[in-house]
């Protein structure tokens, strides 16, 4: 929890270095409420925007997985009735999305650690 340890120790340094100049303390603590209130908020968008994000790129994936499958079916299928050229050509398209699908779960990978912070 890497931000929230991060804001902790920015909003209570800037409290008390507010509070040694405040002419009216109350009304800064407010208003230090009111700004770490809003933090959170946008802390909490952020982790749900990360999540829905996760989420959309694993449905892609298996999307891509599936298409790859599809494309072995189809070579398979092309070597049975002696079309080569043709099992060559959806051996390539097969290959496209498996690298596609390797370059997604790096992306999952970067969001999920995006999320974990």
């Amino acid at each position: 929890m890497g931000i929230f340890t991060r804001v902790r120790d920015i909003i209570s340094s800037n409290i008390n270095a507010m509070l040694d100049k405040a002419e009216d303390p109350e009304k800064l603590v407010k208003m230090m409420i009111r700004e770490m209130e809003d933090t959170l908020i946008e802390i909490k968008a952020n982790c749900a925007s990360g999540m829905a994000t996760k989420k959309k790129i694993k449905r892609e994936i298996e999307t891509v997985l599936d298409l790859a499958k599809n494309w072995d079916a189809k070579a398979q299928l092309a070597i049975n009735k002696g079309r080569e050229d043709l099992a060559r050509e959806a051996l390539v398209e097969k290959r496209r999305h498996v690298e596609r699908a390797e370059a997604l779960e790096e992306e999952l990978e970067q969001a999920k650690s995006l999320v974990t912070q």
